[in-house]
């Protein structure tokens, strides 16, 4: 038997870093391509006013899947973590106790955001998971209500309270806050975005349509 080094011209398929860069160029280009394709099928699905909102949607989404694109390296780099300083953590009993006034100035700079987007479907509630009853009949949101009207009334403050639903809860959410009226705080929503989900090996979209309701989890 006789021992013959191979040549590079042997190794053919080992690739110079040049090389596997320019390869993952082209396959992001192609990701990229294609994606947009696949939009551009499922936007042609959609119908009368809400055909323009899925159009303004794709263009997020697109946006973000090409920052997705040119991530590269670890998500978390450990060596930049480091222990906090003994006193970055102080005793809540060791805190000034802040008077009326300071309080509701404090409180004039507060804004209350709840994400009001899933379902409560897994836990028996047909509805956002906000109106699920947690304690005396009352849901998350009656407390969540509860306790920022009591701030306000107190200190003669007037936080507001943000819920961000989304295309599954937007409309029941709108039923649902109309009982507050009557409820010294301001309660305001907007929607979330509607994204599609990707396949994870493809990278192309699951839905085949944009109908929303037929199919909730694409």
């Amino acid at each position: 038997m006789h021992d013959h080094k191979l040549d590079d011209s042997a190794r053919g398929h080992q690739r110079s870093p040049s090389d596997t860069q320019a390869f993952r160029e082209r396959t992001k280009r192609d990701a990229l391509n294609e994606l947009q394709h696949e939009l551009e099928k499922l936007e042609e699905t959609a119908t009368g006013e809400f055909r323009e909102e899925i159009h303004r949607q794709f263009e997020g989404f697109t946006h973000l899947f090409q920052r997705f694109l040119q991530e590269e390296g670890p998500s978390l780099e450990w060596d930049r973590i480091q222990k906090l300083p003994d006193d970055a953590i102080r005793d809540y009993n060791s805190l000034p106790t802040p008077n009326g006034e300071e309080v509701k100035a404090f409180l004039s700079k507060l804004i209350v955001i709840k994400l009001n987007g899933g379902l409560g479907t897994s836990m028996g509630c047909h509805g956002p998971k906000s109106v699920i009853a947690v304690r005396n009949g009352l849901t998350f949101l009656d407390l969540t209500v509860q306790q920022i009207e009591y701030l306000n009334k107190t200190y003669n403050a007037n936080v507001p309270l943000i819920l961000m639903n989304s295309f599954n809860t937007d409309d029941d959410t709108q039923r649902i806050i109309r009982k507050y009226k009557g409820i010294d705080v301001d309660i305001q929503t907007f929607n979330q975005s509607c994204y599609p989900r990707i396949n994870r090996d493809s990278l192309l979209p699951i839905a085949k349509h944009c109908d929303i309701a037929d199919d909730i989890e694409a």
